[in-house]
């Protein structure tokens, strides 16, 4: 059998056809009317008021932060397990990152942050690998302590909360279209709102602020953020999709649940409500899981770890503080096993009895 990678894009003829039917129709490429069909297709499936697609979801997270006033000196209370994108895009903004401690859901704890009251302007709270922790409920205390809350849903497009869907909380939400993302565009990125003040500041600054359409008069400072309808196109046939994807997603956990027989390792559980963007299994020791790492290697099977706590990073090293264990330990002891949403019964059927075979 091949290498089974551990995740790829999952890219359908329908999405060839797609962006060939879109080049051939002597568009000028760039952002258009493919780009606000994908932002209201998005926004209205999220119940949101207002979308704005950018370059990736690292600039829609800084964008955020620049549209609710985050500025030099502001303090941001960041999970402390998380992609790096996200606390990159705080000190961009120059503002002070505070790490928080995640719980057992992996997502931001909310006990740990209500030790920051009074402390902090803003919370980016992460639904982690599709996982809903306590989110709705650090929303409802942001609220009443008037702290900003900003909902970095990268991973978590299509999972839902008890009350609301991922991408539909907080001031403002991002997503990410990155190739291993729910859906892909390549690269690309989204701001949701329904607050039209945030709105109007986001189309202006990644638009040169201009004064209108083709002038080359500007009402302020801008930038240029847009994507093109080019990666729109793709965005399109992806989301049309979206449930197919969410579906393969549960019936991929359904199966490994089923057939992985190992006394080593445990899948992590997700509610009914999530979907996993990534497969992961947990060990008791780091020396467990590399080994299960090493041996899955040499049989074709690629894994990946599970991100390291952003305070093992050494540049970080000033945000660093004595109450991170879990997330700074939990890297020792999770695994992401293939999660790619084109990946084969007949390839889930190897994996499964690989793992069975582990001792």
């Amino acid at each position: 059998m091949d290498r089974i990678f551990q995740v790829e894009p999952s890219i359908s003829s329908d999405d060839i056809e797609a962006v060939n039917n879109y080049i051939s129709s002597g568009s000028w490429i760039t952002e258009n009317n493919l780009t606000l069909e994908l932002e209201n297709n998005i926004r209205n499936y999220l119940g949101r008021e207002y979308a704005v697609a950018v370059p990736n979801g690292t600039i829609a997270i800084y964008l955020s932060l620049l549209s609710a006033g985050i500025k030099d000196g502001m303090k941001v209370a960041v999970p402390n397990l998380t992609m790096i994108a996200t606390i990159n895009a705080v000190l961009w903004a120059n503002a002070d990152p505070i790490l928080v401690d995640v719980d057992e859901s992996l997502c931001m704890s909310y006990e740990k942050l209500l030790e920051l009251e009074g402390k902090i302007d803003c919370v980016i709270f992460v639904p982690l690998n599709g996982r809903t922790g306590e989110g709705e409920k650090i929303q409802k205390w942001c609220k009443e302590n008037e702290i900003i809350f900003i909902e970095d849903s990268a991973h978590a497009l299509g999972s839902n909360y008890e009350l609301s869907k991922c991408g539909a909380l907080g001031d403002l939400s991002i997503l990410s279209f990155t190739p291993h993302k729910i859906i892909t565009m390549g690269q690309g990125g989204m701001i949701l709102t329904d607050d039209e003040s945030l709105y109007d500041y986001l189309i202006s600054i990644k638009t040169f602020n201009r004064s209108k359409e083709k002038s080359d008069w500007h009402e302020g400072f801008g930038l240029n953020f847009k994507i093109t309808d080019l990666q729109a196109a793709l965005g399109i046939s992806q989301f049309e999709k979206l449930n197919f994807f969410v579906e393969k997603k549960l019936n991929t956990l359904k199966y490994y649940e089923e057939n992985i027989h190992s006394n080593v390792l445990t899948i992590k559980p997700f509610k009914e409500t999530e979907v996993p963007w990534f497969f992961d299994v947990e060990f008791d020791s780091k020396r467990i899981k590399d080994g299960f790492k090493e041996y899955l290697d040499k049989n074709g099977i690629e894994t990946r770890d599970v991100y390291p706590a952003l305070s093992s990073q050494k540049y970080l090293d000033e945000y660093k503080s004595d109450n991170l264990e879990y997330s700074e330990n939990i890297y020792n002891k999770l695994l992401w096993l293939p999660s790619g949403n084109n990946i084969s019964e007949e390839q889930l059927s190897f994996i499964c009895e690989t793992i069975s075979k582990f001792k």
